[in-house]
């Protein structure tokens, strides 16, 4: 998944676990930069800031 590409976006985001979670993508963290070695996305949702490694996202659906 390219996940930089969702940044700015509204989205709802499914976990394998089949969670799901509707915020906006605020930042992408690279394998590098990211302690897991994974990339990663931020999703704000509400209040709550999440951090999802790309290993644990099912799919990404943009909804704006």
């Amino acid at each position: 998944m390219k996940l930089w590409t969702y940044i700015g976006k509204n989205a709802l985001v499914t976990l394998k676990d089949g969670q799901e979670f509707i915020g906006k993508v605020t930042n992408y963290d690279d394998e590098v930069d990211n302690e897991s070695g994974e990339d990663s996305m931020h999703l704000s949702v509400g209040k709550s800031l999440y951090d999802f490694d790309e290993s644990e996202i099912k799919s990404i659906e943009i909804l704006d």
